[in-house]
């Protein structure tokens, strides 16, 4: 029978997470780190290696490897202060999800499973209420790049073939949404995510992600839109951290609104263009309709052509991109800011 002294570790580790009574998230915890990797994390922070050494009765050099391992797997973080964890559960959620050198041992698909029953029952309906809190949508979507690139009115903020060449470092990486949701209806692969700038190079050093040219990042967001996949990042002007590449059946995002009743323009800022159709160019095909992930399109018998729901429309482009009769085009909307600058 397991000690209850070691239940009782993952438990504290649960409530640093803000669950204090939840009965999953304990186990998610158990399966990532091992009994003497849980207790080094209840000394954090610390200063150093040293440090929890003493504290602990255990050889620096044990420490060091263990802290190591945990830095790669994603709960743990070295800043210019010392050894801290990530108190965010989206955080304990996203990095240990994109390493998957270590998910054999987490238990592969039962842990992906673990995450997924935990979301729907525990975490997804704070999450939703979180993000409503900030009172300006935490992100905001970005035009398929196919679908603008010649637009004259287009933004710096709003290209991201602009934003690409003002990064330091591009970082394709696994999307923790979609590792998560392993058997999800998109069939889209798991290496979706972009990470750039210092996120890019934390991802590096953990031994993650691939990386790229200015120029692979762009071809690459023409590859992710045949996926069906939707560009959001923070609601900032300035791309500084990530692109996530989303879809509705695996995204966190996605799905903790939907399944709490909630409105996605809560967390999904739409981008400054609509989606028009050419009437004389639509041959009534409905592939856009098929497409759609906000439910913006709708096919009109009368006609035999789709129609756009203005107040629908994200702006996401995917429609007007993968439109084989160029029957589509993308509009600035009126008076809609490109970015709300939230954070």
């Amino acid at each position: 029978m397991e000690d209850a002294g070691i239940s009782a570790i993952y438990s504290e580790l649960s409530a640093m997470y803000g669950f204090p009574k939840s009965k999953l998230l304990p186990l998610i915890i158990r399966k990532i780190v091992t009994p003497e990797q849980a207790r080094i994390l209840l000394l954090f922070p610390a200063a150093n290696s040293s440090v929890i050494a003493d504290k602990l009765g255990m050889t620096k050099e044990f420490v060091e490897k263990h802290l190591q391992e945990m830095f790669e797997k994603g709960i743990a973080l070295k800043t210019k202060k010392g050894w801290h964890m990530a108190r965010m559960i989206d955080s304990l959620h996203d990095m240990t999800l994109t390493n998957k050198k270590y998910h054999e041992s987490y238990g592969g698909v039962e842990y992906y499973d673990l995450w997924n029953v935990f979301g729907k029952t525990e975490w997804w309906a704070g999450f939703a209420q979180h993000m409503r809190d900030h009172g300006e949508p935490f992100m905001r979507v970005i035009p398929a790049v196919e679908a603008v690139k010649n637009h004259p009115d287009l933004l710096p903020e709003e290209d991201l073939r602009q934003m690409y060449q003002s990064t330091t470092a591009i970082a394709l990486i696994p999307c923790s949404c979609r590792v998560e949701m392993h058997d999800r209806d998109c069939n889209s692969p798991d290496d979706m995510c972009i990470a750039v700038n210092r996120s890019a190079e934390y991802h590096f050093k953990r031994g993650v992600g691939k990386r790229l040219s200015t120029e692979e990042a762009v071809t690459f967001d023409k590859t992710v839109r045949k996926h069906n996949a939707v560009a959001v990042m923070p609601n900032t002007r300035d791309l500084n951290m990530v692109i996530c590449n989303c879809h509705e059946c695996c995204c966190v995002g996605f799905r903790s609104f939907k399944e709490n009743g909630g409105n996605l323009r809560e967390f999904h800022a739409p981008s400054r263009f609509l989606a028009v159709v050419d009437p004389d160019k639509c041959i009534g095909c409905r592939q856009c309709m098929r497409l759609c992930q906000f439910g913006a399109i709708s096919y009109s018998a009368s006609n035999r052509k789709v129609v756009i729901d203005k107040i629908k429309c994200y702006g996401c482009g995917i429609c007007r991109s993968l439109c084989v009769k160029d029957a589509i085009r993308l509009e600035p909307r009126a008076n809609v800011p490109a970015v709300a600058n939230l954070w």
